[in-house]
């Protein structure tokens, strides 16, 4: 759990559309179908969500995600794949998961 990947993720506005970009898996593979449910990645910092999650090129273990720039974690985008249409590219570094936690609970309003 907690792998960047890449795959196609569909548009907001047209689900029959996608465009292929990195996604941080958020939960264990569930189901007789082998789903996970993955939040969108952009690399578009402007206008960030108090719900989202930077991942700044600048910090020590930024290498571990496999991106190539600093990034944001949109917890609001999710959906649910099949693990084989995914490609991993990396790892949430471990020092992000409190965070992630925290926000996805604010997210579903589980506090």
């Amino acid at each position: 759990m907690y792998q960047i990947v890449k795959l196609t993720f569909p548009f907001a506005d047209n689900f029959d559309k996608g465009k292929p970009r990195p996604a941080l898996v958020i939960s264990p593979s569930f189901s007789p179908h082998n789903q996970l449910i993955v939040a969108y990645i952009t690399k578009n910092l402007e206008d960030p969500l108090e719900t989202d999650i930077l991942l700044d090129s600048k910090e020590i273990d930024f290498h571990l995600t496999g991106l190539h720039s600093a990034s944001l974690i949109k917890l609001h985008r999710l959906i649910t794949v099949t693990p084989s249409t995914l490609g991993i590219i990396g790892n949430l570094p471990n020092s992000r998961i409190p965070e992630l936690k925290e926000k996805l609970m604010n997210v579903f309003q589980l506090k």
